[in-house]
């Protein structure tokens, strides 16, 4: 593989309990494939201020070349505010008017062996239009949504990032959806958003379901595969979903995915399993 692979969307800062931890779902992707042996190029929107340095430095800690796209409003900071046992977070201006601009960017998503997109302003059509006009993008453009309440408040945010969000499955080999995906975005069950994506020309739809495992669609069945126990105890969730992308990734990258699913998405809860035993949101590789 001569280019690494290029991941597209959030990277971002969480103010927890006065600690600043650098995370965003595209850069914990980005990392975990470097975790997983997989050279992985991040397009992200990062500014020059103190949060932007933070994440540069992971990257480069962890091997993963970051290209920061313009960033008008400067790096996105998610800041966690405990409700109750729950958390909730307020993003900063940058958050909430995020955009990767690719433009100019055409040559190195087309040398992409692969290109990833996951957390993405899909509700904009000048950032999708790069993405919509790659070349062979059924064989190797992935996808994760991860749609969020908090990017999608704006009048007509949704129905507009449902528009987009379907354009770019209608082209892509995989899209990983949780239930709370399709819930959100769609108001429909994930297994009915699959079905309806599988018509239009998604190759496969990785439904993932938390504890209960995840499930691999396409046209030719489905396979599914359990979260294995392990004898540590669940540390957090952070960062897990966004394990399965990498992982599922990596089993593209070395064309696993041509023998059939299973075998990836086996692998993929094993990764997902590891990275909940320990806390935050970085891919832990499986004894």
């Amino acid at each position: 593989m001569s280019e690494p692979v290029a991941v597209v969307g959030d990277a971002l800062v969480d103010e927890v309990d006065g600690a600043s931890i650098v995370g965003g779902a595209a850069l914990n992707v980005a990392v975990g494939l470097a975790r997983l042996g997989v050279p992985a190029r991040l397009i992200a929107m990062v500014g020059d201020d103190a949060p932007g340095r933070l994440v540069r430095e992971h990257c480069a800690a962890h091997g993963v070349e970051l290209l920061a796209t313009d960033a008008p409003h400067g790096t996105a900071v998610a800041a966690a505010v405990r409700d109750g046992g729950t958390m909730r977070y307020e993003f900063n201006d940058a958050g909430r008017q995020r955009f990767v601009d690719l433009a100019g960017l055409e040559v190195v998503l087309e040398a992409a062996p692969l290109v990833v997109v996951s957390c993405l302003a899909l509700e904009h059509p000048e950032q999708i239009a790069p993405l919509r006009s790659l070349s062979r993008s059924t064989e190797r453009l992935l996808i994760d949504p991860n749609a969020r309440p908090a990017y999608l408040r704006g009048d007509g945010a949704r129905e507009r990032f449902a528009v987009g969000l379907d354009a770019l499955a209608a082209r892509s080999l995989l899209v990983k959806l949780s239930d709370e995906d399709a819930e959100l975005v769609y108001g429909e069950d994930a297994g009915e958003t699959a079905a309806r994506w599988l018509e239009t020309g998604t190759e496969a739809v990785a439904i993932t379901r938390g504890a209960d495992g995840a499930r691999i669609v396409t046209g030719q069945g489905w396979v599914d595969a359990f979260v294995p126990s392990l004898p540590a105890p669940i540390v957090d969730t952070i960062g897990a979903g966004d394990s399965v992308l990498a992982s599922l990734t990596a089993s593209v990258v070395a064309g696993d995915h041509r023998h059939g699913w299973a075998g990836p998405l086996e692998r993929a809860m094993a990764v997902a399993a590891a990275t909940t035993r320990s806390a935050g949101g970085l891919l832990q590789l499986p004894e």
